[in-house]
């Protein structure tokens, strides 16, 4: 035999063990073990039975396919390889959700658009954001409840310097960065952005997860602190419960990231988190990892109960916020259900949401019903009709649509609902969230709940008003079912 032929031959044996080496995997059930945090593919059957006919599944080839993607042999292996691979020789990711920083740290792609300024809102989006904050706070106030606001910035917003270089930052503000802009000095908003970034500056250790998405221990301690101070400036004689950390208390432990283990899922690449010793004093109705969840704790010897609508940044700050309050209620629910926290008896809301999910605050209005108010300035009739969404849940009336051309929107228009009783001529008037109904990007929006008991039996005439403090002009409101 040729040496050439022998190589010839050699390589393709090489080949061909590598290529049958998963299938042979398979059989044996070798390495087709998944890390991933969801359920995976059973075996598909070809024949179909049901309680009157047994047939040939006609898709039973492609499902065949999909299960054999997900239960190859030795497929952990060889996805670790591959981004192990991808990663060292061209520092890239070979993951769609997961971006390859430098100096071992990883940033979750979702936050892309802020960095680069793809996700910036228009002037219009982030006065709307703002206006659906302060409505919330309305509510809170209206029900004698303190409400907090604040969004958990992404990790690049905090720790920038380590992202690939190819990877261009704005020179523009964020979304957070201009909503702290103009939400600064009100009580019912906090700034965590300036909080990390003065806490990175006098900590020595880091206060974000390398290989996760989320602030770790100490990061989230001072997110805790920041609403202990917030809570106790503008509650009289408020249970206040600061945390101080010793340093001699924190130790070292490691955690597995949540941007590393869909890379490398046969590989144990953790992450160094701190655990800063503080006692967990309360109790709770389901085991903490269960973190998705709704989860309530109680604590004896305090005081005000709190509910914490929250994603998954919150995580990290259950353990303190549960040791600070008598019960605490945490819920990922979306929209945000207000009246959750008047009829569990709430003194405080929490609400909690990260950076990147900003403009998800505009896909739907928070479910509460909208405080009355008055009019601004003057009123100029446009002449014109205005259809609107009308439905009866039977707790809430729910007007929603978008504003015709009659309406003169300005980045800094609100809009109004006001409701004429035709035997009584009272009128009442509710401001509206400037959110049409799972269209974020939509700024003409308009949503508003009226209880559908708050209002005297009479007939109303219903108008819509766009406008500003100067004034409104309005059109009348025409229902669609």
């Amino acid at each position: 035999m040729q040496p050439k032929q022998a190589v010839r031959i050699a390589y393709i044996a090489l080949v061909a063990s590598v290529c049958t080496l998963p299938l042979i995997g398979s059989f044996f059930g070798w390495g087709s073990q998944s890390t991933e945090n969801r359920t995976m593919l059973t075996l598909p059957k070809l024949l179909e039975t049901t309680e009157d006919t047994t047939r040939i599944d006609t898709r039973y080839t492609a499902k065949l396919g999909d299960y054999y993607a997900e239960h190859f042999g030795f497929r952990q292996e060889l996805v670790t390889a591959d981004a192990w691979l991808n990663e060292t020789l061209f520092g890239r990711s070979v993951n769609d959700k997961t971006t390859v920083g430098r100096d071992g740290w990883y940033y979750l792609n979702e936050t892309l658009g802020d960095y680069t300024g793809e996700a910036a809102l228009s002037e219009r989006g982030i006065y709307r954001l703002q206006k659906t904050i302060a409505l919330m706070n309305g509510y809170a106030e209206d029900n004698n409840i303190t409400m907090l606001f604040f969004a958990a910035p992404n990790k690049n917003s905090i720790y920038p310097e380590h992202m690939p270089r190819h990877i261009r930052r704005s020179s523009q503000p964020t979304n957070l960065d201009r909503l702290n802009r103009v939400m600064g000095g009100r009580s019912y908003y906090l700034d965590i952005k300036s909080e990390l970034l003065s806490l990175r500056e006098s900590q020595p250790r880091d206060i974000y997860l390398r290989h996760d998405s989320h602030w770790n221990n100490l990061g989230a301690l001072a997110a805790y602190n920041a609403i202990q101070r917030s809570l106790n400036a503008h509650i009289a004689q408020y249970d206040y419960l600061p945390v101080t950390v010793e340093e001699a208390d924190i130790t070292e432990t490691r955690v597995a990231g949540d941007l590393t283990n869909t890379l490398y899922p046969s590989l144990e690449k953790t992450d160094v988190q701190y655990d800063l010793g503080i006692a967990q004093n309360f109790a709770a109705d389901r085991p903490l990892t269960d973190l998705m969840a709704e989860i309530n704790t109680t604590c004896q010897g305090r005081y005000y109960s709190a509910i914490c609508y929250r994603d998954s940044f919150f995580n990290a700050l259950i353990g303190v916020m549960s040791n600070a309050f008598a019960k605490v209620r945490y819920t990922r629910a979306f929209p945000y259900d207000m009246t959750a926290a008047r009829s569990g008896g709430c003194q405080i809301a929490v609400v909690e949401i990260a950076e990147r999910h900003l403009p998800l605050l505009l896909e739907k209005a928070p479910i509460m019903e909208a405080v009355q108010t008055r009019l601004p300035g003057k009123r100029g009739y446009a002449n014109a009709e205005q259809p609107c969404s009308f439905a009866d849940n039977g707790e809430f009336l729910l007007f929603s649509g978008r504003l015709g051309d009659w309406a003169p929107l300005r980045d800094n228009s609100d809009i109004y609902i006001e409701l004429r009783g035709v035997g009584s001529g009272k009128s009442y008037v509710y401001e509206a969230f400037p959110i049409c109904e799972g269209r974020a990007s939509t700024d003409d929006g308009f949503s508003v709940r009226i209880g559908k008991y708050s209002l005297p039996n009479d007939e109303y005439d219903i108008y819509l008003h766009v406008g500003d403090s100067n004034g409104t002009v309005y059109a009348k409101l025409i229902l669609e079912p």
